[in-house]
């Protein structure tokens, strides 16, 4: 028996990202020099499998993921997942713990006050991000999900016999990402990673390379979508391929990119509502960049747009570029092209599991 061998064995994770249009899966393998990517998959869900953060056909669900698993490796059997939309919130806040008062107590029954669920149908979780010496104060992230919507996804995952080992955070993945692509880079400044999904959009700020807060915008692809069928008379399938680039039939160029510009510009008024926020809570006068991931982030002239409405360098997030990988495993595809898509998935996969 090579006892050695196996205990220094590089170990691997897996990242199942499961949105509302399609689910994501990355299996990395964690090695001393850096990650390699094992296997990854995308499937698109039939309309309706999943609203808002609600399953609403576990049939569908259940063998979309199934059959991914299996096309990418059939051995697979333990996941990390995340959580977003209106069934979490994460906050951070600061407060003074005495040295003969318990913290967790505390923590726990600011929780209570900060949250707008019902404290017995939650989950919550914390953690200590800083301590001051002197003042007794400490910094503290605080995240909470709902038992209902949480459950929902744990008792699937189980009856198609997958483990969920973590229960992560769209935007955690989301700063876990960026904080292996922006690895031997300066960390001042504040950074916004914007997630356009399907029917959310996540804005994450990074303040000198440290998480700070998440806003949400309901703004996001389905829009674009709606847009350009409402103004295109095109079906779902059409304006979707045109979203993505694609497209063999010929369309009107000129509404299509005044729909573009006429979506973009409402997602730019919700990313403006989030900036101000930050800028608020924190009394920072600018962000410096922003980063776009999710599938949203493939919309035509989308980096263009954003970059010259908000006027700030706005780049896509490509953590693919970062991983090691064989060019089998996407065949004729740009890695590229699908990379800010893959964003939560791989910074799920990042989290080690003991």
């Amino acid at each position: 028996m090579n006892l050695f061998g196996k205990l220094n064995s590089p170990r691997s994770t897996v990242g199942l990202d499961i949105g509302n249009h399609s689910i994501k899966l990355v299996k990395l393998q964690h090695r001393r020099e850096g990650y390699f990517l094992e296997a990854t998959g995308i499937k698109e869900l039939p309309p309706g499998t999943i609203e808002g953060s609600e399953i609403k056909n576990k049939d569908a669900l259940s063998s979309a993921i199934t059959n991914l698993v299996n096309q990418c490796d059939p051995s697979i059997t333990e996941v990390v997942i995340s959580m977003s939309g209106h069934s979490i919130i994460s906050d951070k806040f600061v407060f003074k713990v005495e040295s003969n008062e318990n913290a967790e107590e505390l923590i726990l029954w600011e929780a209570g006050q900060r949250s707008p669920f019902d404290v017995d149908d939650i989950t919550l979780d914390y953690k200590i991000l800083h301590k001051t010496a002197g003042t007794n104060e400490i910094e503290v992230l605080l995240v909470a999900a709902k038992n209902q919507v949480m459950q929902s996804y744990i008792e699937l995952l189980y009856n198609i016999g997958l483990r969920p080992a973590i229960i992560d955070v769209d935007a955690f993945a989301i700063n876990n990402c960026y904080a292996m692509e922006s690895e031997g880079l300066p960390k001042n400044g504040v950074t916004a990673l914007v997630n356009i999904g399907h029917d959310l959009t996540n804005v994450t700020f990074v303040k000198d390379g440290v998480y700070h807060s998440t806003r949400d915008i309901s703004t996001a692809g389905e829009f674009f979508q709606k847009t350009l069928q409402r103004n295109l008379g095109l079906n779902n399938e059409e304006c979707f391929m045109l979203l993505k680039g694609r497209t063999t039939e010929s369309f009107d160029s000129v509404k299509f990119h005044q729909s573009i510009e006429y979506a973009a510009e409402e997602l730019s008024s919700g990313i403006d509502l989030a900036f101000s926020y930050f800028k608020s809570s924190d009394k920072s006068e600018s962000i410096d960049k922003m980063v776009l991931s999710g599938g949203g982030a493939y919309i035509p002239n989308i980096v263009s747009f954003l970059e010259k409405r908000h006027q700030i360098p706005v780049q896509l997030s490509n953590p693919l570029a970062f991983i090691q990988y064989n060019q089998d495993l996407f065949g004729r595809m740009e890695p590229q092209s699908i990379s800010a898509l893959l964003t939560v998935a791989i910074g799920l996969a990042l989290r080690g599991i003991d």
